[in-house]
């Protein structure tokens, strides 16, 4: 991909654009609003994603994501923020730190009471396309950088654990090779991650796999015995308590 990181903080522009240089990405780096606008108008072949520190986006609106959206209609926004895990800028505007979590604006129907008049509100363009919360990995920042490529699969991310929910595979602190899992041990962890660290029983987790008729619970306790030790040699834990489990 061909990527701008726009951010003040020298240090981390340099840390965030070595990261995205080793992955192979083309990257440039700005560090001033007008530098970071001439270099999305003037760019050829035009930049697929920006990198945006929050300290580039002024409150309480963030309307320089409305400038860059201007200056390039159709590239990607990667806001890093050390803000709390929700956070509001503006009306219905809401920023959250994991792209599966973040909600857009909700529509509306227009009111024909007023369909002549002209509408002000574009609050919309001060939105991000996914927010990433520091401190982060590299794992966790090539994680969502990939997640905005075009026609890329859905992408579940928990700190360093990375699931592709559209081949079904799982990284840990790399996405480069995948941990090598059966599809049983694969549908048990994606269903324990969605779980967001709450314990699920195994009645629940059968339900959850393969179906509320599924009977063989010896087979689905194995497939738990041997996900938790892959994954203990990847460095994650499973914790188990009387019958449930959970992953955090």
């Amino acid at each position: 991909m061909r990527l701008l990181v726009a951010a003040t903080n020298e240090p981390l522009a340099r840390a965030i654009r070595g990261t995205l240089l080793g992955a192979h990405h083309d990257v440039e780096q700005t560090a001033t609003h007008a530098d970071t606008l001439a270099e999305l108008g003037q760019s050829e072949p035009q930049y697929d994603a920006i990198v945006l520190d929050e300290d580039m986006v002024e409150p309480p609106d963030g309307s320089f994501i409305a400038s860059l959206r201007k200056a390039a209609p159709d590239i990607k926004i990667l806001l890093l923020t050390s803000t709390p895990l929700s956070r509001t800028t503006g009306a219905g505007n809401r920023w959250r730190a994991l792209p599966d979590e973040y909600e857009p604006l909700a529509s509306h129907p227009a009111d024909p009471n007023d369909s002549d008049v002209p509408r002000t509100d574009q609050s919309h363009l001060n939105q991000p396309d996914a927010v990433l919360r520091k401190p982060f990995s590299d794992t966790e920042l090539l994680s969502h950088v990939e997640a905005l490529t075009p026609g890329s699969p859905t992408m579940i991310i928990r700190g360093n654990l990375t699931l592709d929910t559209t081949n079904r595979k799982a990284y840990y602190a790399s996405t480069h090779t995948p941990i090598n899992l059966s599809r049983l041990e694969y549908s048990l962890l994606e269903a324990l991650v969605r779980a967001n660290g709450e314990f699920v029983d195994i009645k629940r987790l059968a339900e959850l796999v393969s179906g509320p008729y599924f009977e063989q619970q010896g087979l689905l306790h194995y497939a738990l015995y041997t996900l938790n030790k892959k994954l203990t040699r990847a460095g994650l834990i499973m914790t188990r308590r009387d019958s449930s489990w959970r992953i955090r």
